[in-house]
C-alpha cells in the first residue's frame, strides 16, 4: 500500500512539475549544476587525496629524497628531497633496510621510436629492474625487465602501454620480439603493459635505466649532477613504519655526507613520504581541498535557491492545496505529496548532475594530458 501511494505520488508530482517547466527546467538545471561541480571536484579529490594509486597495498608505496637543512623549501623539492646523482640511488639502495625492493626511476622523458621506418615521439619513463615488481603490475603480453636488461651495452629492449600497441602498432599479437628503433638504436619490444597502465605520469614506453644512462663515478657528475638522476620508490617491508624508515635513510644520508664531502656535504638529512605525496605536491592537495569547499559551498546556495523557489511556488498553489483539503486530504497526506514533489526534482537534478560531472571529470583528464608535467594517470 506505502508502495503503491509513492508511486501515485510521483506520478502526480511528474504532471505538476512537466504542466509548470519553467520552475522545472530551472530547478533542475540549478541542482544540476551545484551537484555536477560538486561531484567532479570530489572525484579530483578521491583520486588525488583519498583513494591512493591504483596498486596493490599503495599505503607501502614510498618517494625517497635527500633534503639539504640549510637551504630552502624549493631546492629542497617542497620537503620531498632530491637525489643527486644516479650513485646516490646505488649507495641509499645497498645501505637501506626499510625497503623489501627499491627502485630509481626518469619519468616524463621523450623517447624516439622507429617501426617499420616511421619514426613517433612518446613520453616514456627510464625505469631499473624492479621498478615494475614494486607497484605490482606485470605485462599482459611478453616479460618485465631483468637485470641483465638494466646493464650498459646489454641489448636495449622495451615495453610498450596498451594504449599504443592498440594504436600505432595496430594490436600486433606477435608484437613481442618485434624490433624497433629507440633513440636511434636497435631495440626490441619485449612486452605490452594492462590497458590504462601509463605510470608514474602519462608514460607510453619504458626503457631500462642503466641501459641508456650508464652509472658514472661521483667524481664525472660535478658540473650538471642532477641532469638525468632518478627519483627514488620503495615499497615498505611488513611492520616497517614511516618513522622508522626516516630513521633509517637520515643515518644513511648523514653518512654519505661525510664519505663525499665534495658533493654530499650538505645534504645530511632525508625525507621519506607516500609515493602519491611526491607525485601530487602538497601545494595541489591543498588546492583540490579548498576547491571541493568552494564547489560544496555553490551547491547548498543552489539547494537555498531551489528552496526559495519552492516556497514562492506554494504561496501560489493555496488554492490547489485548499481544494485537496475540501475534496477529504489530510494535512500528512498533503505533506507528503510536497515533499514527493521535491524528491523528483533532486532525481532529475541529481541525474544532469552526473551528465555534467561525467563531462567535467572527461575534460579534466583531456587537460591534464596537455599540461607539461601531467599529474599521475
Amino acid at each position: 500500500m506505502f508502495l503503491e501511494s509513492f508511486f501515485q505520488d510521483v506520478r502526480v508530482g511528474l504532471r505538476v512539475l512537466f504542466r509548470d517547466k519553467s520552475f522545472c527546467f530551472l530547478a533542475v538545471l540549478v541542482l544540476g549544476l551545484g551537484i555536477g561541480g560538486a561531484t567532479t571536484q570530489f572525484t579530483v579529490v578521491n583520486a588525488v587525496a583519498l583513494r591512493g594509486l591504483s596498486f596493490p597495498d599503495p599505503e607501502q608505496l614510498m618517494s625517497v629524497g635527500l633534503i639539504d637543512p640549510k637551504s630552502s623549501d624549493q631546492t629542497n623539492n617542497f620537503g620531498f628531497g632530491v637525489i643527486p646523482t644516479a650513485q646516490d640511488y646505488e649507495d641509499l639502495k645497498a645501505g637501506q633496510k626499510s625497503f623489501a625492493l627499491i627502485a630509481g626511476y626518469l619519468s616524463g622523458s621523450t623517447i624516439n621510436v622507429t617501426y617499420k621506418n616511421t619514426p613517433q615521439r612518446y613520453t616514456g619513463s627510464y625505469v631499473t629492474e624492479d621498478f615494475f615488481k614494486i607497484i605490482g603490475v606485470s605485462p599482459i603480453m611478453g616479460r618485465d625487465f631483468t637485470a641483465d636488461d638494466d646493464k650498459p651495452g646489454a641489448g636495449k629492449v622495451a615495453l610498450l602501454s596498451y594504449e599504443i600497441w592498440q594504436r600505432d602498432f595496430s594490436g600486433d599479437p606477435k608484437i613481442v620480439g618485434q624490433g624497433v628503433r629507440i633513440n636511434g638504436k636497435a631495440a626490441t619490444i619485449i612486452g605490452v603493459m594492462p590497458p590504462g597502465f601509463k605510470f608514474p605520469a602519462f608514460e607510453e614506453i619504458w626503457v631500462p635505466y642503466y641501459n641508456e644512462y650508464p652509472l658514472k663515478p661521483r667524481g664525472e657528475l660535478l658540473l650538471g649532477a642532477n641532469a638525468n638522476a632518478p627519483a627514488i620508490l620503495g615499497r615498505l617491508k611488513p611492520g616497517v613504519t614511516l618513522d622508522q624508515a626516516n630513521t633509517d635513510f637520515i643515518g644513511l644520508a648523514r653518512r654519505l655526507a661525510q664519505e663525499n664531502p665534495k658533493t654530499n656535504q650538505n645534504l645530511t638529512s632525508a625525507s621519506v613520504q607516500p609515493l602519491l605525496h611526491a607525485l601530487t605536491g602538497v601545494q595541489f592537495r591543498q588546492q583540490v581541498w579548498g576547491m571541493l569547499a568552494a564547489v560544496i559551498f555553490v551547491l547548498l546556495i543552489a539547494c537555498v535557491n531551489v528552496m526559495n523557489m519552492q516556497f514562492g511556488r506554494a504561496a501560489l498553489r493555496t488554492k490547489e492545496v485548499a481544494i485537496r483539503g475540501a475534496l477529504g486530504a489530510t494535512r500528512s497526506r498533503i505533506v507528503r505529496q510536497m515533499l514527493t514533489e521535491s524528491f523528483v526534482v533532486a532525481v532529475l537534478g541529481a541525474v544532469v548532475g552526473v551528465l555534467i560531472a561525467r563531462w567535467g571529470v572527461d575534460w579534466l583528464i583531456r587537460a591534464n594530458k596537455a599540461l607539461p608535467f601531467p599529474l599521475p594517470y
